[in-house]
């Protein structure tokens, strides 16, 4: 009983080497940073098949080095895949074709820095990884659901609440001219 905890510290000291300095391959264009969130500074790009040492993991952000740029920092998880000698690493092209969920979701990601109330530099949300929207055929055999969309309709707010919050935050109402709809 008494070695069981020693055993356990032995094993783990022996294993995090391992874990670490894996080699990898750049997946979709990348973005470096110098810490691992959005509001660090950017050090650099690198463009998709670019071969990088997986350093360290820090929740949905791998910090990476690329022997052929000299250069390392932070990317998000889902740029880079670990390589061995049996696997083949599929290299996304280029262009964005990821949709217009995984558009809003990255939208999403940037802008919640916005609202939040420690205004820190810090990135300490979960990271969902691997998130993805419809396919094709999944869209074409949707149905409406209208007793859903009811629900929805609960959410909604008046102009009287809207009002009221207005005259709680201390925001005035403001006239803004129509845009008319000739082109110029």
């Amino acid at each position: 009983m008494k070695l069981i905890p020693p055993i356990i510290v032995l094993s783990i000291l022996l294993v995090a080497p391992l874990q670490a300095n894996q080699d990898g391959i750049v997946v979709r264009t990348a973005t470096l940073y110098a810490k691992a969130n959005h509001g660090s500074k950017r050090i650099g790009q690198l463009t998709a098949g670019t071969e990088v040492s997986i350093d360290t993991r820090q929740g949905g952000w791998e910090k990476i080095s690329s022997r052929e740029r000299s250069v390392s920092g932070w990317v998000r998880s889902y740029q880079v895949r670990e390589t061995t000698a049996a696997s083949t690493v599929t290299v996304e092209p280029e262009s964005d074709s990821r949709g217009f969920l995984a558009g809003l979701a990255s939208f999403s990601r940037k802008a919640s820095s916005f609202f939040r109330s420690d205004k820190s530099n810090s990135s300490s949300a979960t990271a969902t990884i691997g998130v993805r929207g419809l396919s094709e055929d999944e869209i074409k055999a949707a149905q409406a659901d209208f007793a859903e969309f009811e629900k929805m309709k609960l959410f909604a707010s008046s102009k009287k609440r809207a009002r009221g919050f207005a005259k709680k935050g201390g925001l005035n109402s403001i006239k803004v001219p129509h845009i008319s709809g000739k082109k110029q």
